[in-house]
């Protein structure tokens, strides 16, 4: 794996479980008249939304490189001059 896929990979991660924590505790507190807190789901739950979301992290550098790889061979714009 290339460093611009692991950079893709962690930064996807990162945002993505972060993401995932929110929508949790948004869902944990709708029906809650106190105040927002912040809650982690139980170690399984969070383990298997964790599971997820790398799953999606590897799809999102993958799916970058192949985009990357079919534009290489692109024509370049070419500035155009006023």
């Amino acid at each position: 794996m290339n460093k611009q896929a692991i950079i893709i990979t962690t930064a996807g991660f990162v945002i993505g479980l972060a993401e995932a924590l929110i929508y949790y505790s948004m869902g944990e507190n709708k029906d809650k008249k106190e105040k927002f807190t912040y809650k982690i789901p139980p170690a399984p739950e969070l383990a298997k939304t964790a599971g997820i979301v790398m799953v999606t992290a590897v799809l999102t550098a993958g799916l970058t490189w192949v985009i990357e790889a079919s534009m290489k061979g692109s024509p370049k714009l070419i500035k155009a001059s006023v």
